[in-house]
């Protein structure tokens, strides 16, 4: 299990450091509006996700389940990749017929043609219909506890995709170019990927492909899959939402400026989430043999650890925010920009990723009833709540509408959960130790070391450490608060998990 989470770490904190290093590069070469209109393919990109249909999680759910043979394992694999092929047609025939319509009547740009943007669009939609197989086949790998080898193709492609691509904008700083890379690079690591996984379950390589499509299996994953098909969907309305109404009524610039500070706040997700992945098959197989209190023991002790470490970066990203962008772009206007969206989102993302934990439980219980009823409810918030906001208020109103859905989901979730598979004190344990207690400390800790005066402002690599001097003394004052001195050697110990 160690080396599980510690594989994840890597590949999420490959996808940071990318983001850190190439963000800043892409602004360069390309030009901050260019720039925003990658960040508009990325919003694409996450509502067709919504076609993944529940099915990479129901393959990492059955991959994980301890009851089913290699048979079994096989031929679900083959009726899931079957139907996955059909749906990265769909996918692909989706954003290549609507390219048109929305460069002519959804975009404000100035620095390109409609013509232009449609090309753009035409060019991405394969990068997304095989960036969906590809996260298939990894999650495949993933509910095999192959995680050491999907965080090493995870970084390769990352590497290929988003990394050399800026040696070819040395040469030929075009988005032609960069949309063409990061597509040839996604189709060549899919099939990688999709050979790795088969090595896996039949112990060795190949290239043939037989449409399997299994009607029993269909019918004993439905359920499952159907309900993971309804969360992908719910998710998809209310996270890209926000940057749809950003887009439509705002200049695609403001858009530029509101990604650029969910790519930052995004590392509370990229540092939960490896742990809540790692430990979904763990969930899965003592759920499936009914050890239920071990697995609430596991959730307890793992819960503390993720709220101390998601709050403490979240708070430093609060105080610091200007001084993060501007350490990270170089560009003091861009950093007063980005910085007034950065403590919202931070608070946003970090009540997010507290809520990946509880959502593990719920997937490895097959559990998806209440992510589907809260999503539900809150469309008829965020639907209304993000067109009126950013339209009276500009995108400081979506980000005030993201926040305070995502604050009271995740406590709602929380509670529910808790009740339903673990069984704990929800107001000692849930609600003051895992919420309040390391909330407010963070907070306060950090808070202090805002205010005490700094003469290196105009110094970007004192400030850096100035700042990871902060992040470094709140956790440690968390963690000595907060956790028992045995409760961490215990953890230490691999054989704990």
């Amino acid at each position: 299990m160690i080396k599980n989470i510690i594989a994840n770490f890597i590949g999420r904190f490959w996808s940071l450091l990318s983001a850190f290093l190439f963000i800043p590069l892409y602004i360069r070469y390309l030009g901050f509006e260019s720039y925003s209109v990658i960040s508009f393919t990325l919003v694409i990109a996450g509502i067709m996700a919504v076609l993944d249909a529940g099915l990479t999680a129901t393959l990492s759910r059955e991959f994980a389940r301890k009851d089913n043979s290699s048979e079994d394992k096989l031929n679900v694999f083959k009726t899931l990749e079957s139907s996955y092929f059909i749906i990265i047609g769909i996918s692909i025939f989706i954003v290549f017929s609507l390219s048109g319509a929305i460069a002519n009547h959804w975009l404000n740009v100035k620095s390109y043609q409609p013509e232009q943007i449609s090309l753009f669009l035409k060019i991405i939609s394969f990068d997304i219909g095989f960036q969906l197989l590809l996260r298939f086949y990894i999650g495949g790998l993933l509910g095999l506890e192959k995680q050491v080898e999907a965080n090493f193709y995870q970084v390769g492609w990352g590497m290929f995709r988003n990394g050399f691509v800026v040696v070819a904008l040395l040469f030929y700083p075009s988005l032609n170019v960069f949309f063409c890379w990061q597509t040839i690079s996604t189709i060549i690591f899919t099939f990688l990927i999709k050979l790795a996984l088969e090595y896996k379950l039949v112990g060795k390589y190949s290239f043939n492909f037989v449409f399997r499509v299994d009607q029993k299996i269909l019918k004993r994953i439905w359920k499952f899959a159907g309900g993971m098909l309804l969360i992908s969907l719910i998710a998809a309305i209310n996270t890209q939402l926000d940057k749809l109404a950003i887009s439509k009524f705002l200049s695609l610039d403001s858009l530029g400026y509101y990604t650029l500070a969910i790519a930052v706040a995004q590392v509370l997700i990229v540092l939960a989430n490896p742990i809540s992945t790692a430990l979904l098959p763990r969930f899965t197989s003592l759920y499936s043999e009914k050890r239920i209190v071990d697995a609430s023991i596991l959730f307890q002790r793992i819960t503390v650890f993720v709220s101390i470490l998601v709050f403490a970066l979240m708070a430093n990203m609060s105080f610091f925010s200007k001084e993060l962008i501007f350490i990270w772009t170089g560009d003091i206007s861009i950093a007063k920009r980005v910085a007034t969206f950065l403590p919202i989102i931070s608070f946003s993302m970090s009540m997010l990723s507290l809520a990946l934990l509880p959502y593990t439980i719920a997937i490895a219980n097959g559990y998806t009833k209440l992510n589907n009823v809260l999503g539900i409810v809150s469309l008829f918030v965020t639907l209304p709540g993000y067109w009126f906001a950013t339209r009276i208020f500009g995108a400081i109103g979506a980000a005030s509408v993201f926040c305070g859905v995502q604050v009271m989901t995740t406590i709602i979730y929380l509670y529910f959960i808790n009740r339903k598979f673990l069984h704990l004190s929800i107001f000692r344990f849930i609600f003051f130790k895992s919420l309040l207690f390391p909330l407010f400390i963070s907070l306060l800790v950090t808070y202090v070391f805002s205010i005490i005066p700094v003469f290196f402002e105009n110094s970007r690599i004192e400030m850096l450490l100035w700042i990871g001097l902060s992040t470094f003394i709140t956790l440690l004052a968390s963690l000595l608060i907060l956790v028992p001195v045995k409760t961490i050697r215990s953890l230490l110990n691999s054989r704990s998990f």
